[in-house]
């Protein structure tokens, strides 16, 4: 530690050692080391509080191949429900990105009058589209949104040079230059029953199609995202299968999810199934998404092996407390090729950090942040208390008919999400503005 705040590289080094699990703390000890933050309109919680959790999670560790393991917490009663609406994205050009998605899913434009995110009065630029079930029923709503004059590191980096560096490193593996971006492993997960495949190949547009044609990946225009398409339960096997060899040889790659056990694969039960986010500490997402979302530790046998092994990926998944039908999932991923790509995934993590770190008190936010998942709740209240609690930074506004909360995961920065409710009496709403 240097003053108060954990570096990126200590993080990093306590991740790397033997893969590690966070262990359950006792209530009091948590009482007498954790300091809450004092709420204030618009942000809340301090930079030094922030990084005293990440501390204490790094430091309260024991080694997985000791035999130290956690029982997965049942959702108490009557638990916040959380149902996903969709996601928005930073994007150097919100109407080539919106564009993309009308041409090859099940997309139709979203009217202005039924927009509702943060940020999106702000923008300098802004679109919008709704995914549709083969049915005419709404799956996910995305907005795309830019920002001027965006905020900048201490090493004068923005969002836009880190939209550059997923483009240049998806743009390799679609010559074939490697196999795997670390950059897909920013995705929303759709079932087969939002390709448009048929347009793809009109087009003779590039994807990744797993040899097999079980999953599909595309780059997503101007942002630092892409999209998982995977075979559903209910699909048509056929929506993934090229109509020409031509074509399908083009697109087709060999798997490049290092050692995953196939022999147990999902087929999803829903359409919008799942949100994936590349972290540095798996252990400590799942954990923080157990705690603060009420979530729950899958139960299904992970694919991937655990604790990591090296040259292996290494996943964490949980599943959001939902009214009825299928669970909707977190994916926290691991990789050991994250810091190995121009403005690589620990930098990007680090750029955020560096914000939460330095400017989190003016209130304001950055575009990072706009890269959010999107969930709906029924009140705001008990997020913003526990993230108190935790002395974890958030923001909480006011955009039109409703609040939204808005904070990322400590350690994990780019897991950010977007809490949006009705009902807010806790804290104090504050304008939405993004720092220069």
């Amino acid at each position: 530690k240097s003053g108060n705040s954990t570096t990126l590289t200590e993080l990093s080094i306590c991740a790397s050692r033997s893969r590690l699990m966070l262990v359950p703390v006792v209530g009091l000890l948590l009482n007498l080391l954790l300091t809450s933050g004092s709420p204030e309109a618009g942000g809340h919680g301090g930079p030094g509080d922030t990084c005293e959790i990440s501390f204490l999670q790094a430091e309260l560790r024991l080694d997985a191949a000791h035999g130290a393991t956690r029982a997965p917490p049942a959702p108490p009663a009557g638990a916040p429900l959380l149902k996903p609406i969709g996601r928005s994205f930073f994007s150097e050009d919100p109407a080539n990105s919106a564009k993309w998605w009308l041409r090859y899913s099940t997309s139709e434009q979203l009217p202005s009058e039924k927009m509702m995110t943060v940020g999106l009065d702000q923008s300098s630029e802004s679109a919008a589209v709704v995914v549709k079930s083969l049915e005419g029923e709404e799956v996910e709503k995305l907005y795309f949104l830019n920002v001027n004059n965006d905020w900048k590191s201490h090493s004068n980096l923005s969002m836009k040079d880190f939209v550059q560096a997923a483009k240049l490193s998806w743009g390799s593996v679609m010559k074939r230059e490697q196999i795997y971006s670390p950059w897909t492993d920013f995705h929303d997960g759709h079932t087969s029953d939002s390709i448009r495949l048929d347009h793809l190949e009109e087009d003779n547009h590039l994807f990744q199609l797993y040899d097999g044609g079980a999953v599909a990946r595309a780059y997503i225009p101007n942002t630092t995202w892409t999209i998982e398409w995977r075979q559903g339960a209910d699909s048509d096997t056929e929506r993934m299968i090229p109509s020409t060899k031509a074509y399908g040889k083009k697109v087709t790659f060999p798997d490049p999810d290092k050692c995953r056990n196939t022999s147990n694969d999902e087929y999803p039960e829903r359409i919008y199934w799942k949100s994936t986010f590349p972290v540095l500490n798996a252990s400590a997402a799942l954990e923080f998404a157990l705690d603060v979302l009420h979530g729950k530790r899958l139960e299904k046998e992970n694919p991937y092996p655990w604790p990591r092994q090296p040259g292996c990926i290494a996943v964490q998944w949980a599943s959001l407390p939902q009214a009825a039908g299928a669970a909707f999932q977190m994916h926290f991923v691991e990789d050991f090729v994250y810091d190995t790509v121009l403005h690589s995934i620990p930098e990007f993590l680090q750029y955020q950090q560096d914000f939460l770190q330095t400017d989190v008190s003016k209130g304001c936010i950055n575009s990072f942040m706009l890269n959010n998942l999107i969930l709906e709740t029924d009140s705001l209240d008990p997020f913003a208390r526990r993230l108190d609690e935790l002395s974890v930074p958030y923001f909480v506004f006011a955009i039109e008919d409703r609040y939204a909360l808005l904070f990322s995961f400590p350690g994990n920065e780019g897991v950010t999400l977007q809490l949006q409710s009705p009902h807010l009496s806790y804290v104090a709403p504050g304008p939405v503005e993004f720092c220069k």
